[in-house]
């Protein structure tokens, strides 16, 4: 299933010519998506830890004499529902494809780092294992980041600290301070300036097999990155499920002909992949205003009138209705621009827009992530299955954050 996987997503994700993909991973907190709007639109932006990816295509000019152009398409990995160990799963899936890795470091709290190294290590070993991956370097670009602050941890520590994990790699570990637009002051131009030639070196040095290879004990690996056969929001069974679902799409119907056997309450299932599929094709076509109303009646129909088992009898549920409708729109608007389909046009997209949306957003697989909002209480009363309760836990994720991104700067 990987080696499909990979083959779809360099298709339906390719690269443009003279552009190179950076995966940027790390805990929560440690600068990532700030990094990535800093380098994208010379701006400080207030961020919150991101669901799903954040993807940009950003230029940036290497220090003089060079004065170098280096075009980076940037993918912003989120922990999202799952945590550090789903986004080290994720990576699996995205990191083949990469030319480089970025990883933030929060220096002031390096307690975090000594667990996901080894997830780390576990991840890069499993990607040197790959047939296309045995003679390519893949850069490491280790950002230690808020250096600034009093209890910040020198970078020979942090440094010593990957040492293990990244024995036998073209890695390079660099003080960053993301609190100035300027570039150079934050340590940032610098740790570009390395990428550069690390990218250079990648393209034209093929691995030798004198090099060490990083080696992980059995138990290690298991340590770092727990599963679990009895919980469905364990890391490992949401990436699985990403990577089926992604599959899914290319034997799925059409999206028209879906559409069509939704109205005629007859889909060839009536699962969470389905609910996701519909809110997602529906909100594109119609718009998140009409879109929403047309969700709503749309489920209701089909509960009603499906003639078969597959409802299982359910009853229409509206607040976690509409909490799946929030979280998709989410989604959508947390598209890249270069990606994002025609909204409200009364145009379907298409199953390769379907394909993007799943990859940007790994974490509407996840059919508990209202867990993450809700108690169980809260959720399943009389009330929320009639009308709209909100969250008891955390508030439900805005798009107010993502448009101030988008529009900060503009006039």
């Amino acid at each position: 299933m990987a080696s499909t996987l990979r083959s779809l997503i360099e298709r339906i994700y390719p690269s443009a010519r003279g552009t190179h993909r950076v995966v940027i991973g790390g805990l929560d907190y440690t600068g990532k998506t700030t990094l990535l709007y800093l380098l994208k639109m010379n701006e400080l932006v207030t961020t919150i830890p991101s669901i799903g990816f954040n993807v940009e295509t950003v230029d940036i000019t290497t220090s003089p004499p060079g004065n170098k152009q280096l075009r980076l398409d940037m993918w912003d990995v989120g922990s999202g529902c799952g945590g550090p160990s789903l986004m080290i799963r994720m990576l699996r899936w995205y990191l083949p494809g990469a030319k480089a890795l970025i990883w933030m470091v929060d220096s002031t709290d390096v307690r975090g780092e000594e667990a996901i190294k080894e997830g780390l290590q576990v991840l890069l070993s499993d990607v040197d294992a790959l047939p296309e991956m045995a003679d390519r370097h893949i850069p490491i670009l280790i950002l230690a980041n808020k250096s600034d602050k009093p209890n910040a941890t020198s970078l020979d520590d942090i440094r010593i600290l990957f040492s293990t994990a990244l024995r036998g790699r073209l890695f390079g570990v660099f003080s960053t301070s993301l609190t100035s637009t300027d570039l150079k002051a934050t340590g940032v131009q610098a740790a570009f300036d390395w990428l550069f030639l690390a990218l250079e070196i990648a393209d034209t040095t093929r691995k030798s097999g004198s090099e060490p290879a990083p080696t992980v004990a059995p138990a290690v690996a298991v340590a770092a990155i727990p599963s679990s056969v009895h919980n469905p929001r364990d890391p490992s069974f949401l990436a699985k499920g990403l990577g089926e679902w992604l599959q899914r799409t290319e034997t799925d119907s059409p999206p028209e002909e879906f559409m069509q056997q939704f109205n005629a309450f007859d889909l060839p299932s009536w699962d969470h992949y389905a609910h996701i599929r519909l809110a997602f094709l529906i909100l594109v076509y119609h718009g998140r205003q009409n879109g929403k109303n047309i969700v709503f009646s749309g489920i209701q129909s089909y509960l009603a009138n499906n003639a078969t088992s597959q409802t299982n009898a359910r009853k229409f549920h509206f607040t976690m209705t509409y909490f799946w409708i929030q979280i998709v729109h989410f989604g959508i608007q947390n598209l890249p621009p270069n990606i994002l389909p025609p909204l409200g046009t009364s145009v379907y997209p298409s199953t390769d827009d379907f394909f993007r949306f799943l990859m940007v957003n790994p974490h509407v697989t996840d059919g508990g992530l209202w867990m993450d909002y809700y108690t169980k209480g809260a959720i399943m009363s009389a009330t929320a299955r009639e009308e709209m309760v909100l969250p008891d836990r955390k508030p439900l994720p805005s798009v107010v954050a993502r448009d101030a991104v988008q529009g900060f700067g503009e006039k």
